[in-house]
């Protein structure tokens, strides 16, 4: 990500700074509403939520030397105390620091999760600056608010200079871990990492894997690194393994962790829940920002252009014009944008698939330069997008889903996370319905906005125990059900049982 300072900040409406949201819309056509959820952050870079089916949302922050990993839970609670923290290089508006976050798909039973970050300055370092970490957590306790469990390094990369780490993280949908990371950064690419498929020397250390996405399977850890196991010591134990299928598996002279090559720097990327594609926006140089794309089991070329391309257009490569990547055998982008204006470093983001209908199947993004909400129409070779009028953000950083597909927007400029919901004025119904022995509470109707979830409390009379609490996809923790977002009038129904137990006792006497 690049961080442009002091930059006018056009094309953005600021609006509902009070009241948390705002309409979006195209030529004042409402199509969605960004609701604020949380605020007074601190340098917030990235969210995620487990699938745990606890609700919650875990954000990254960066503050000066220190990263933390914040919550809100499933009352909507920004929690004071972090998740967890650790020392870092970098801070607030820095391209180093706390840069991804991924849980193991198996969360809630093994409590792992992963963070990229990049080191502190007391730790010893591979290349001419602090390295680029991969960290394994393990959690004592996968339901506890604040981290407790052990730590392991699963990789380190070296890098040379503090710009273009990329860092974000994810499972793919065949539960390997992906790991974006930029070209070791400078300007243009000058060691030609972004090509470069195996170990490159510059000023007597060895450099790997930068300028690429890359394809970890981590929960296999290995007692012997494959000799092209470029983050490992060959034949030495490491905590990671190469999938067989990646395509450079086996291969004497290129770095078997490598799924896709020639990125700058992808800063923000995610795979479409539905069809699993991958969709990757990767920052340009001084002229073009791209959105790149992968289909779910694509054979084509793996080289994505940089710096051979800058977008549709020659950077390092001989030529002119805007054929670059038909003579370069490169991916040429679905989406390239001209720097200028809100444009000037591109923050990819998703395709959304949450509740809000007039949103499903459009791939939304961003820029940090300007904060301004595109919203794409996939399909193609060439994706057409509009900006959307009315957003509140400024500094977008990092996009994120939670496990039913609503989609958030963070936003370092405002140090605050929004949420796509429904069109303003849309609401729906959600009516409590007690059974004998207990009731809920609120026990009156809600009227609740598009997408918006609700939370009640099921309280068993004298002599009895909740049964089961259902209805509006919602999910019972203790006494508390949150509804799943509501798109529709729905009904919680709660039912209660004769406690056991205290009849018995009545009887024993």
């Amino acid at each position: 990500m690049k961080i442009a300072s002091g930059k006018v900040l056009c094309g953005v409406v600021l609006v509902a700074a009070a009241t948390g949201w705002s309409t979006i819309g195209v030529a004042d056509a409402p199509i969605a509403r960004l609701t604020r959820v949380a605020a007074g952050l601190s340098g917030p870079t990235a969210l995620v939520a487990p699938a745990d089916g606890s609700g919650r949302l875990f954000i990254v922050e960066n503050k000066r030397g220190e990263g933390r990993v914040r919550i809100i839970d499933a009352q909507g609670k920004l929690l004071a105390a972090p998740y967890y923290t650790h020392a870092i290089t970098g801070g607030p508006g820095s391209e180093q620091g706390m840069l991804g976050l991924a849980f193991d798909p198996q969360f809630a039973s093994n409590g792992t999760l992963y963070i990229t970050y990049t080191a502190p300055g007391s730790d010893p370092r591979l290349g001419d600056i602090a390295d680029q970490v991969l960290l394994r957590l393990t959690a004592r306790k996968p339901a506890s608010n604040v981290f407790a469990g052990s730590e392991q390094v699963v990789l380190r990369i070296p890098d040379i200079y503090s710009n273009h780490n990329g860092g974000g993280i994810a499972f793919g949908p065949d539960n390997d871990l992906y790991w974006g990371m930029g070209d070791g950064g400078s300007g243009g690419d000058p060691n030609n990492f972004a090509q470069n498929l195996w170990k490159k020397s510059v000023g007597g250390k060895s450099y790997y894997l930068l300028g690429k996405m890359l394809r970890l399977d981590v929960r296999t850890p290995t007692t012997s690194a494959a000799a092209n196991q470029c983050g490992a010591a060959a034949g030495q134990p490491a905590q990671y393994s190469i999938p067989a299928d990646n395509p450079y598996a086996g291969a004497s002279d290129k770095c078997g962790e490598i799924w896709l090559y020639g990125l700058r720097n992808p800063w923000r990327w995610s795979f479409d829940r539905q069809t699993h594609d991958l969709v990757i926006g990767d920052v340009g140089q001084n002229a073009w920002e791209e959105i790149d794309f992968r289909s779910h089991g694509s054979t084509a070329s793996r080289n994505y252009g940089w710096s051979l391309c800058e977008g549709n257009h020659y950077y390092a490569a001989g030529g002119s014009g805007t054929t670059c990547p038909a003579t370069t055998n490169t991916v040429a982008p679905v989406i390239e944008v001209a720097h200028g204006g809100s444009s000037c470093s591109i923050t990819g983001g998703y395709v959304y698939r949450g509740p809000v209908a007039e949103l499903q199947g459009k791939y939304l993004f961003s820029d940090y330069c300007g904060g301004d909400i595109r919203i794409a129409t996939p399909g193609g070779a060439s994706w057409s997008y509009t900006t959307l009028a009315g957003a509140p953000t400024q500094n977008v950083s990092s996009f994120g889903e939670d496990s039913v597909g609503n989609l958030y927007v963070v936003d370092l400029g405002t140090n605050a996370v929004y949420r796509f919901d429904g069109p303003a004025g849309t609401t729906h119904v959600v009516t409590p319905q007690a059974g004998a022995g207990g009731s809920l509470t609120p026990g009156t109707p809600q009227t609740v906005p598009h997408g918006a979830t609700v939370g009640f409390t099921a309280t068993p009379a004298a002599g009895h125990l909740i049964g089961t609490v259902t209805g509006c996809g919602g999910t019972l923790a203790g006494s508390q059900y949150t509804t799943a977002p509501v798109t529709a009038d729905c009904t919680v129904s709660a039912s209660f049982t004769l406690d056991d137990l205290i009849f018995a006792d009545g009887f024993d006497g």
